[in-house]
């Protein structure tokens, strides 16, 4: 996690997937989840990943983040921290901070 994270080159990267069940973790090592599948109800919902093949540096063109698995530096918190206006974490959290994060840098 941390060489891709330097693989990034990009010091404000925030790396973040849903990991998958224990049994196909690791069953390819060249296959990386992606989060990349939204539900929208009063707020925006992260539901799904989808897979994706090869990758030669981690995709940075995401706007979607997951509290499932987050990897960045201690800087992103403060710069992005949790919206104190959301009326719960879970709900809305996500689809909110993703988007914080990707127009913060």
């Amino acid at each position: 996690l941390i060489a891709m994270f330097h693989r990034t080159e990009n010091d404000y990267a925030v790396l973040s997937t849903y990991v998958a069940d224990i049994e196909q973790n690791n069953q390819d090592p060249k296959m990386v989840p992606n989060l990349c599948m939204v539900h929208f109800t009063s707020s925006i919902r992260n539901w799904g990943t989808k897979e994706c093949h090869k990758l030669v540096r981690p995709k940075l063109t995401n706007a979607m983040w997951g509290a499932g698995l987050s990897f960045h530096r201690c800087h992103a918190e403060l710069a992005v921290p949790v919206d104190p206006y959301l009326d719960n974490v879970f709900d809305g959290e996500e689809g909110s901070r993703g988007i914080r994060f990707f127009t913060r840098g």
